[in-house]
C-alpha cells in the first residue's frame, strides 16, 4: 500500500446478501477482486467445525447440502443484543456483529492481497434506514474485523449518489436513487445544484429487498407444487421438519429469478429430502410473468416510499432528470417497465450506466477519499523538519489555498527559509509560486489543480544555503471532482418524549452533520433529596412521529434524588444538549440551572432484544382490531380525509405485509425487526385517522366554547379575559387549517379554562354546572340517588343556596361513569379543570 496515501480511500458495501469493495486510487475508482476474482462477495459464513470459518461464495454453495452450518441474511439483525445464529456441527453460535465482521474480516484480506497490508480504515455503508443500535453495531463489527482506525458510515444511497456524481459534470440537476436490495430498501433525492452533490431526502425499508420476492416464489409457488407432487403433509416453513427443504428452495428461487432477468422462463431443479432420507428430484419452470406479479406489491411499496421522499423534498417525478438504478433486484425487466410508467411507476429516465452489485461500495470509496487518515504527529530530531499542512482533500476548484506550519528540534530562523509546491507527475511539470516563511515557519499557497484527477504535490523546503531539506510528510494529495460533495446528514429525528407523550424532535431528519443542539424544558415532576425513590425519567427517542411512544427509546436521563444536592421543584429549567456525530453515535446531556449538575443520558443501545413472535403476534392482534374499529367509525363519520386516509393504508397492503413478516419472526430475526417497525408505523397512520374521526366534533366543541366565551366577556370580562380570547380565536384559525387534533383539545382545555373563570365571576357556575348534570342524569350509576339529588339542587336554584347547590353537584359528578366526555356542558367543564 502506498506510504503516500493520507485519505481512507476504501469503501465497503456490507449488504444482506452480498458485499464489495472497492478504492479510490490516483482519481479513479475500482472494484477490488476477491480471492476468486470476483467483484463482490456472498454475506454468507459457513463453519464445519470449530476454528474452521469459510466467507463468501465458499460459504454460499454449501447452503443446499449443508444449510445447519451455513448463515446468511444476517443483516438486520445487527444491533440486537440477543439475535444469535448457531452452526450445529461445531456447537458454536455467533451474533450478527460477530458474522457481519467475518465478511468485513474477508473483504480487508482482499485489499491485502492486492496492495501488500490491510488498510487501517473503510468506509463502510449502511441503509439510510437503519437505527442509532443497527448503525452502532456495524461500527463494532468493524473493529472486531480489525480495522485499526474507526471506521466512518456513510448511508447507502447516499453512496451511490456519490458514484454517480464522481467526475459526472451534470449541475443544476436533480435524481432519485432507487436502491432494492438483497433485504432493504432505500431512496433518496439528490442534487447537484450550484456543483454541490447533496442528499435532501430519503425513505426506506429495512424489511423490504429481493429477499421478499425469493420469499413469495417459494410460499406461492414452489411450496405448493411441491407439496402436490410428492403429496407432502402441512409443507410450510414454520414446520422443522422440512427447513433444509425450504432451504434447497429458497436458493433455487433466487437463482431463478436472477435468470429471469435476461430470458422469459427459467427450470428449477431441487433434491428434496421427503422425511424418510430419500432424495426426489422437484423440477419446476419459473416464469417471468409469475415473478413479476407476486413482486409487484413490493415494488409498488418502493414505489410509494419514492414518492414520500419527493413529496418531503417538495417535488415531483418531473422535477427528477434520473432515476438511479441501485442493487441487483434493479435488474428485473419488470420492475424496470413499472418505474418507467408515469402512471404506476415514477416516470423518470432510467440510468444504468453503473454496476447496481457494486455501486454503492464504489460511492463509499469516492466518500472515504474526502476522508483523513489520522497520523501520529512526528516529533522532528534536530537536523529534521515536519510539517502540519491544511489543505481540501477533494475539491471541485481548479485553485485552492494550501497553508502549512513547519517545525523542527531547537527551533529555526524560519524567515530565511523558502516553499514551494510541486507536481513531477504533471506534464507539464507544475511548480507553485516560491514563497518565504513567516518568522513562525508558516505559510499559505494557492496551488493549481489538474482536472478530474487526483493531483500528488511534493512539499520542497529549501534552507537558508539554498538545498532542499527533506520534509515528512514529502507531499499531500488532493482530488479534483466535478461536483463538491456535501456530508453526512440526520438519518432519522432523534429528540425526547415529553410528559404528555408527545415527541419533540432536537436533531431533525436531514440535518447535516456533525450536529449539535440545545433546547430548554421545564419539569413537571419534582425530585426531593429525602425521598429514595424520587426521580425525573426523560426517554430518548429514535423516529418521525408526533406520538413518543410509536417512536424507537434508544436512551434515557435520569435525575434521582441521590444525584441531586437540593431538592429540585416542579418547574425547574433543564438543558438539554444533543450531539451526532458524522457517524450518526450520539451523546445526550441534561444541564440543571438549580443544581449547577450536569446528568448524561444512558444510551444503552446495545441492550436492544430481538422482538418475541408471541409478542408480535399479539400487537398484531391489536393493531387489526383497532384498523377494523377505525374502519367502522369511518364508514358513518362526517371525515372524507379519515376515509381516505384507511383507502390508502389498504391500497399499499400494508397491514398485510405485517402479517407476512409477523409470520416468518418465529424463524426470522430480521423478520422480526422488520414487522415490529412496521406495526409502529401503521399504528402512527391509524393515529392519524383516529385524529381525523375526533377533529369534527372537537372543532364543533370548541367553536361552541368561543362562542360562549364571547358571550361571558361581553357580560363580565376584563381586559386580560379579551386579550386571553383573541389569542384563543387565532389559534383556532391555525388548528382548523391544521387539522391537528391533539392542538384543538389544548385549545378547548384553555378555552374550558377562561370559561370557568368567567362563569364565576359571573356567579352562574354552579347552576350552568347543575343543568349541564341533570342533562346527564340517564347516564348515572345509581338513577334513583341523582333523582333525590337533583331535587335537592332545584330546590337550592330556586331558594338561591348557592353553599348547597356546590354541594349537590360534588355529590352528583359522584355517580358519573369513569369517563364523563358525553356528559354534556363540554364533559361538565373538564370537571372543573380538576
Amino acid at each position: 500500500m502506498r506510504d503516500t496515501r493520507d485519505t481512507i480511500d476504501f469503501g465497503i458495501d456490507l449488504g444482506t446478501t452480498n458485499s464489495a469493495l472497492a478504492v479510490l486510487d490516483g482519481g479513479q475508482v475500482s472494484v477490488v477482486k476477491n480471492n476468486v476474482q470476483g467483484d463482490y462477495t456472498p454475506s454468507a459464513v459457513w463453519m464445519p467445525k470449530p476454528g474452521l470459518i469459510q466467507v463468501g461464495a465458499a460459504a454460499k454453495s454449501r447452503r443446499e447440502r449443508d444449510s445447519d452450518n451455513v448463515q446468511i441474511e444476517f443483516k438486520q439483525a445487527m444491533g440486537f443484543a440477543d439475535a444469535r445464529r448457531t452452526f450445529a456441527r461445531a456447537g458454536v453460535s455467533m451474533t450478527p456483529v460477530e458474522l457481519s465482521a467475518e465478511v468485513l474480516k474477508s473483504l480487508r484480506g482482499d485489499a491485502a492481497r492486492r496492495f501488500g497490508e490491510p488498510p487501517a480504515a473503510a468506509v463502510i455503508t449502511v441503509p439510510a434506514a437503519f437505527a442509532l443500535n443497527q448503525t452502532e453495531a456495524t461500527s463494532e463489527a468493524a473493529k472486531l474485523a480489525g480495522f485499526t482506525v474507526p471506521c466512518p458510515l456513510v448511508q447507502e444511497p447516499t453512496a451511490a449518489a456519490f458514484a454517480y456524481g464522481f467526475q459526472n459534470e451534470s449541475r443544476g440537476a436533480y435524481w432519485m436513487v432507487f436502491d432494492f436490495g438483497g433485504g432493504t430498501f432505500d431512496s433518496a433525492v439528490v442534487s447537484t445544484v450550484d456543483g454541490e452533490l447533496s442528499v435532501l431526502h430519503h425513505a426506506g425499508d429495512l424489511g423490504l429487498g429481493g429477499k421478499n420476492i425469493d420469499a413469495a416464489i417459494v410460499s406461492s409457488l414452489l411450496a405448493p407444487a411441491a407439496a402436490k407432487a410428492f403429496k407432502l403433509a402441512d409443507f410450510t416453513i414454520e414446520n422443522p421438519c422440512w427447513i433444509r427443504n425450504f432451504a434447497f428452495l429458497r436458493a433455487a428461487a433466487e437463482s431463478a429469478k436472477i435468470a429471469l432477468s435476461s430470458t422469459d422462463q427459467a427450470q428449477i431443479m431441487a433434491e428434496l429430502d421427503l422425511g424418510d432420507g430419500a432424495l426426489e428430484l422437484f423440477e419446476y419452470t419459473l416464469r417471468r410473468e409469475d415473478v413479476d406479479r407476486l413482486a409487484s406489491p413490493f415494488y409498488l411499496r418502493a414505489v410509494h416510499l419514492c414518492r414520500e421522499a419527493l413529496a418531503k423534498a417538495n417535488l415531483r417525478p418531473s422535477d427528477i432528470d434520473r432515476l438511479l438504478l441501485v442493487g441487483g433486484p434493479t435488474l428485473a425487466p419488470g420492475l424496470r417497465e413499472l418505474l418507467a410508467d408515469p402512471a404506476d411507476g415514477l416516470g423518470i429516465e432510467l440510468d444504468h450506466s453503473q454496476d447496481p452489485s457494486t455501486v454503492v461500495a464504489r460511492g463509499a470509496a469516492i466518500y472515504a477519499g474526502t476522508v483523513a487518515l489520522p497520523r501520529a504527529k512526528v516529533v522532528p530530531k534536530r537536523g529534521e523538519f515536519s510539517a502540519t499542512l491544511s489543505y481540501p482533500k477533494t475539491t471541485s476548484l481548479l485553485s485552492v489555498p494550501v497553508s502549512g506550519r513547519f517545525e523542527t528540534s531547537g527551533g529555526a530562523d524560519w524567515s530565511r527559509f523558502r516553499v514551494v509546491l510541486s507536481d513531477s507527475q504533471r506534464q507539464p511539470q507544475y511548480r507553485s509560486a516560491e514563497i518565504t516563511l513567516s518568522p513562525e515557519g508558516t505559510f499559505t499557497l494557492d496551488v493549481l489543480l489538474k482536472e478530474l484527477v487526483s493531483n500528488r504535490f511534493e512539499v520542497e523546503l529549501i534552507d537558508p544555503v539554498g538545498a532542499r531539506v527533506p520534509v515528512n510528510p514529502p507531499g499531500f494529495t488532493i482530488t479534483h471532482w466535478a461536483n463538491e460533495m456535501q456530508g453526512q446528514t440526520v438519518v432519522n429525528s432523534v429528540g425526547l418524549t415529553e410528559a404528555d407523550g408527545t415527541f419533540t424532535p432536537m436533531l431533525m431528519k436531514n440535518r447535516p452533520l456533525p450536529a449539535e443542539t440545545t433546547q430548554v424544558f421545564f419539569s413537571t415532576a419534582s425530585v426531593h433529596r429525602a425521598e429514595a425513590g424520587s426521580v425525573i425519567r426523560i426517554p430518548i427517542a429514535e423516529g418521525e412521529f408526533r406520538r413518543g411512544e410509536r417512536n424507537k427509546q434508544v436512551g434515557l436521563i435520569e435525575i434521582k434524588a441521590q444525584d441531586v444536592r437540593r431538592d429540585l421543584p416542579r418547574g425547574s429549567e433543564i438543558q438539554v444538549t444533543f450531539e451526532m456525530d458524522e457517524s450518526r453515535l450520539v451523546s445526550v446531556t441534561a444541564f440543571v440551572p438549580l443544581l449547577d449538575a450536569e446528568f448524561e443520558a444512558a444510551v444503552e443501545l446495545n441492550k436492544t432484544a430481538v422482538p418475541e413472535a408471541p409478542a408480535l403476534r399479539r400487537q398484531l392482534n391489536e393493531l387489526e382490531a383497532r384498523h377494523e374499529q377505525l374502519r367502522s367509525e369511518a364508514e358513518t363519520a362526517r371525515s372524507d380525509r379519515a376515509r381516505g386516509l384507511l383507502t390508502r393504508l389498504d391500497e399499499r397492503g400494508t397491514v398485510a405485509a405485517v402479517r407476512e413478516e409477523v409470520t416468518s419472526s418465529a424463524t426470522d430475526e430480521g423478520a422480526a425487526v422488520a414487522a415490529e417497525q412496521r406495526m409502529r408505523e401503521v399504528q402512527a397512520e391509524l393515529d392519524d385517522i383516529e385524529e381525523e374521526l375526533r377533529i369534527p366534533d372537537v372543532m364543533a366543541r370548541l367553536r361552541d366554547q368561543i362562542a360562549h366565551c364571547r358571550e361571558l366577556v361581553e357580560r363580565v370580562g376584563s381586559e386580560e379575559d379579551r386579550t386571553e380570547l383573541a389569542d384563543i380565536e387565532r389559534r383556532y384559525e391555525t388548528v382548523r387549517d391544521s387539522r391537528d387534533a391533539a392542538a384543538a383539545e389544548r385549545l378547548s382545555d384553555r378555552a374550558t379554562d377562561l370559561q370557568v373563570v368567567l362563569l364565576r365571576r359571573d356567579g352562574s357556575l354552579d347552576e350552568e354546572i347543575f343543568n349541564a348534570l341533570r342533562a346527564a342524569r340517564n347516564r348515572m350509576t345509581d338513577p334513583a340517588r341523582a333523582r333525590e339529588l337533583i331535587r335537592e339542587g332545584e330546590y337550592a336554584v330556586n331558594t338561591s343556596n348557592w353553599a348547597a347547590l356546590t354541594d349537590v353537584n360534588r355529590r352528583l359528578r359522584a355517580l358519573l361513569p369513569p369517563d364523563p366526555g358525553g356528559a354534556g356542558f363540554d364533559g361538565i367543564l373538564r370537571q372543573e379543570r380538576s
